[in-house]
């Protein structure tokens, strides 16, 4: 194919693993991968309509439309065995018939897994886990990446000079102009999220409050977040249903950066409210970022001293039950974009599966 006929496809990735099933090399792959049993676990955060003012909050969590989650839930159904973390340790009767193994998990809590999420996956007979940081319900608010990206697609404010600290010789400056195109805003987004992510933002409070001032815009983040999180009642309901509830920390740090006591606490804490809360074990946690450097082994080995049996990074990859003898603390997950057409979500299963990397 020409490579200016091939830039022009919209989704390459979905044109690359449609073909790659067009010619039989995804169902090759599929059996290689199925004579090694997999875990595919798959991360959802939000389930929502991308773009616009319709949704002033930081479109990269949003992982699926509703209609296009509903089309790879029925993938999932027809081409995997779903099953629940509680299948996967303390002993549980695992099953073994051929097809491979998949979960679905949320991260973070958003009120659309509830809202829009829930009812296909009640539809389609699908469990899923929902990783609950419970300082967000406990003390609603927005997380500082939608407080970032509400700032910057309502501000009217041509430029922004953000201080990342105090006394910061060299702010971050935002030229916007008059009339900002949404990609100038969320170019601008990018922009600050990067710098919180590098650490150059030690005091997070006080940095959302300089943005809040520079970019003249008042939010009202106790009231944003109740609106836009899921609420006690809401998990309750998940619980009653069959779902799983496990912990994603309490505060949503990255905990490697803290001592072995604020881990403790981080571990402890988050399942004790989430067990009173739903009345049932916590035994589940997917640790906040997931990334390396957000975790590390002796992250992993508090998490078991807290009494955790299964713990979610955020690492590519899928998993060879058998090996890991189903009592993992730190499963790896293919993390769902907006991208992600239910054909390049089972070719980069199949890919991790019979290779162990995807170039999907």
């Amino acid at each position: 194919m020409p490579a200016r006929l091939f830039q022009s496809i919209p989704n390459k990735r979905d044109f690359l693993a449609r073909s790659l099933s067009a010619s039989g090399g995804l169902r090759l792959l599929e059996r290689l991968a199925e004579a090694r049993r997999t875990l595919v676990v798959l991360t959802y955060h939000r389930i929502a309509t991308r773009g616009g003012k319709a949704d002033p909050y930081y479109d990269p969590v949003i992982s699926a439309t509703p209609e296009g989650f509903r089309d790879q839930m029925r993938m999932v159904r027809d081409r995997f065995e779903v099953v629940r973390p509680e299948d996967l340790a303390g002993g549980a009767t695992v099953p073994n018939g051929r097809k491979p193994l998949a979960m679905v998990t949320f991260d973070d809590g958003y009120r659309d897994n509830h809202d829009a999420a829930l009812p296909i996956l009640q539809e389609l007979e699908i469990p899923a886990t929902f990783f609950i940081p419970t300082d967000f319900f406990e003390r609603p608010r927005l997380p500082w990446w939608d407080h970032v990206a509400y700032c910057l697609k309502t501000t009217s404010s041509p430029r922004l000079v953000l201080k990342r600290t105090d006394d910061d010789a060299s702010p971050l400056t935002i030229e916007l102009g008059a009339d900002a195109t949404p990609d100038a805003r969320t170019e601008a987004i990018m922009r600050v999220i990067r710098a919180v992510l590098a650490g150059e933002v030690p005091d997070q409070s006080g940095f959302l409050a300089r943005l809040e001032a520079q970019s003249e815009v008042a939010v009202d983040s106790p009231a944003l977040g109740r609106d836009l999180f899921m609420s006690w009642e809401h998990l309750k309901r998940l619980a009653a249903l069959g779902h799983t509830i496990g912990s994603h920390g309490h505060g949503h740090v990255a905990l490697a950066t803290l001592p072995d006591s604020l881990q403790r606490r981080e571990f402890a804490l988050s399942r004790t409210i989430l067990e009173a809360a739903v009345g049932r074990p916590v035994k589940t946690v997917a640790y906040p970022y997931g990334w390396p450097g957000a975790f590390t082994s002796r992250t992993i080995e508090l998490a078991a001293d807290a009494g955790y049996t299964l713990g979610f990074t955020a690492l590519e990859g899928i998993n060879h039950p058998d090996a890991l003898d189903f009592a993992s603390l730190a499963l790896r997950r293919l993390n769902i974009g907006a991208g992600d057409t239910p054909a390049l979500l089972r070719g980069r299963a199949a890919l991790h599966g019979a290779l162990g990397k995807s170039w999907l």
